[in-house]
């Protein structure tokens, strides 16, 4: 099952802005590079909405972020404290996905990524 153009996708409508003050632009650099450099894998919607994907850094870390109750949360397993740059490249690819009109499948509700994050 692939997920086409949900409407009210809130990763839709953040910007640039929206992201430097969620986490600073020591974090939302890092993170444009990550996903400039091809490093994150298997992009896939999760049932709630969120973003789920691998992230090849330092190592390859599970990355999670969903919006709930309308923050945006950021779940990874560099067991960060708050949101990081793995999370960020997540949704830098979602974007890319979005302007090319690519599909993003559905994560299964076995993925092993959920369990990592």
């Amino acid at each position: 099952m692939e997920d086409k153009k949900p409407e009210n996708d809130p990763f839709r409508e953040l910007t640039w802005g929206d992201l430097t003050v969620w986490v600073g632009r020591d974090t939302v650099s890092p993170g444009q590079r990550l996903q400039r450099r091809g490093a994150v894998d298997e992009l896939a919607k999760t049932p709630n909405g969120g973003l789920l994907a691998w992230v090849r850094a330092e190592e390859r870390f599970a990355a999670y972020v969903v919006f709930e109750d309308g923050e945006l949360l950021c779940r990874c397993a560099c067991h960060g404290e708050s949101a990081c740059e793995h999370g960020i490249a997540v949704i830098l690819e979602y974007i890319a996905h979005l302007k090319k009109n690519l599909t993003v499948p559905i994560a299964p509700s076995n993925d092993q990524r959920f369990y990592l994050v």
